[in-house]
């Protein structure tokens, strides 16, 4: 998690639109909001 904060959330703009292999498309900032819980998940 720590490696995905800083080398994708940490450089790229929140309107970088990523395709996840799962679900819809989104964009780093609407998925910005979730670190915390992935953390807890221990993701």
């Amino acid at each position: 998690m720590d490696d995905i904060e800083a080398k994708i959330f940490g450089v790229f703009p929140d309107e970088t639109v990523i395709h996840p292999g799962h679900g819809k498309d989104a964009t780093l900032g609407t998925e910005r909001p979730s670190i915390p819980e992935w953390r807890a998940r221990g993701w």
